[in-house]
């Protein structure tokens, strides 16, 4: 199995901010969320980070809710809000929000999932960069242009621009975030570079010491997409 990965990314809102607007989103959720925890031990595990005047935020493995939080830190921070996804190691996503809106998203490989799909659906996740530059002060449409395009499974990966770390792959999703001005709280290691913190929501509840989660609840499941939970 490869990289699953969801992270929310917020544009001229500091890392303090991020937390006390994720912790209230998690109450209103059924849950909460408190300070704390390694990345050993903590399946409720999140991290933050801060640079630029952004933050980011990446969310616990198992934690399928990143849309919805994305959407509510971005009603209730009045921000733009990215909510980024890598999907099994095998594609790089995102859905743009502001004032809990969805404005502009991408996914390189639309018919990831279904195999075909209508050229309405690909115009949805085609992505815009001067939509995008709208909200990210500074930016110009041509430093993250070349991120947004469709891949050819028929042709080599190769880096959308020389000063990137990586080519047209899942982690191509670092390169986009640098451009954007978002960190990434991670090193080489994957030891968290940030703030640490237990999330859990009613769908996603308290977990200790890796032991494992399943609450037997389809009802739940069914809230989310079903490509969440694969």
């Amino acid at each position: 199995m490869g990289t699953f990965l969801s992270a929310s990314g917020i544009i001229g809102k500091r890392a303090s901010d991020l937390a006390t607007s994720l912790a209230k989103d998690a109450v209103a959720a059924g849950g909460g969320m408190t300070p704390g925890g390694t990345i050993e031990e903590d399946d409720n595990l999140v991290v933050t980070g801060e640079s630029n005047g952004n933050s980011t935020v990446i969310y616990p493995d198992d934690f399928v809710e990143w849309d919805e939080a994305s959407a509510f830190l971005s009603q209730d921070l009045q921000a733009p809000v990215f909510s980024f996804h890598i999907h099994d190691g095998d594609i790089w996503m995102y859905t743009l929000y502001h004032n809990g809106e969805v404005i502009d998203q991408f996914n390189p490989v639309p018919e990831y999932w279904e195999g075909e799909v209508s050229d309405e659906e690909k115009n949805k996740w085609k992505g815009d960069a001067s939509l995008v530059a709208q909200f990210v002060p500074g930016l110009k449409p041509s430093a993250i242009e070349k991120y947004l395009v469709h891949w050819d499974e028929d042709l080599e990966p190769v880096k959308a621009y020389e000063d990137d770390e990586y080519a047209a792959e899942d982690w191509q999703l670092v390169d986009f975030m640098r451009k954007l001005g978002l960190p990434f709280p991670m090193d080489d290691n994957w030891d968290p570079t940030g703030d640490t913190y237990q999330l859990w929501t009613e769908q996603f509840p308290l977990r200790q010491n890796n032991s494992g989660y399943d609450d037997g609840s389809d009802e739940a499941m069914s809230k989310d997409p079903w490509w969440k939970f694969w």
